[in-house]
């Protein structure tokens, strides 16, 4: 295996707290009900800020420009909570000695990620990620690809990296997100559990192991690093 794709966020940062606390807030204040646990693992964690608005709120009801305005005003919420939580808003564990040691073995990397181009922008510039990724190739929702579970993240950061499917190793948090790198056809699939349910993640039958994080990773060297 030479190429490792990373998932953003409840990957590379534990982030469900900022991400449930202002899609929460949002989602109630425009659909005035509550939003279960049940509802946002399934119509929330890993999907595009589009794609949820459209759940919560009927596809036929919100224009594109409506939908773009709704994610713009959440995302902002969510940065703010960020910067609110620098406590929690960190790089997983033991994430940047793996990427210091991945970029010493010369291995090709990208992000795949639901999250918008302002976010990504953000990202980089709060956790200096040009240390280990080329911004220009970062798979990202640009309004144009499916959100996860379909394929289209996975295979856009594949295309990217000029890498065969079946030579990528996928890291991820969500069981949209495993859906979507298996169906891109991602040789192995590393579940995260360290901010979701490594349960869940096993249930899908399609992650080669599980860890709660990237200090884990050693004890899986003959998976992660073969």
């Amino acid at each position: 295996m030479h190429t490792y794709i990373f998932d953003f966020n409840g990957t590379m940062v534990m982030d469900s707290y900022m991400h449930e606390t202002a899609w929460r807030y949002y989602v109630e204040q425009l659909c005035h009900r509550k939003v279960s646990q049940a509802e946002f693992q399934k119509h929330v964690h890993g999907k595009t800020s589009p794609a949820i608005l459209e759940h919560f709120l009927g596809e036929k009801i919100l224009s594109p420009q409506k939908l773009a305005a709704y994610s713009q005003e959440k995302e902002a919420l969510y940065r703010e909570l960020c910067l609110q939580n620098k406590e929690r808003f960190h790089l997983t564990d033991g994430l940047p000695e793996f990427l210091d040691t991945a970029k010493r073995n010369n291995i090709s990397m990208t992000i795949a990620t639901a999250a918008n181009l302002a976010n990504i922008n953000f990202y980089f510039d709060y956790f200096g990620l040009d240390r280990w990724f080329d911004k220009d190739r970062v798979a990202y929702d640009n309004g144009c690809l499916k959100g996860k579970p379909e394929p289209d993240i996975y295979l856009k950061a594949m295309h990217l990296l000029s890498a065969k499917p079946e030579d990528c190793i996928v890291f991820e948090d969500a069981v949209s997100g495993v859906i979507s790198a298996h169906r891109a056809g991602a040789g192995r699939i590393i579940g995260i559990y360290g901010d979701s349910d490594c349960k869940l993640l096993q249930e899908t039958g399609f992650v080669d192991i599980c860890i709660r994080n990237f200090c884990e990773a050693s004890h899986f060297s003959d998976i992660i690093f073969d």
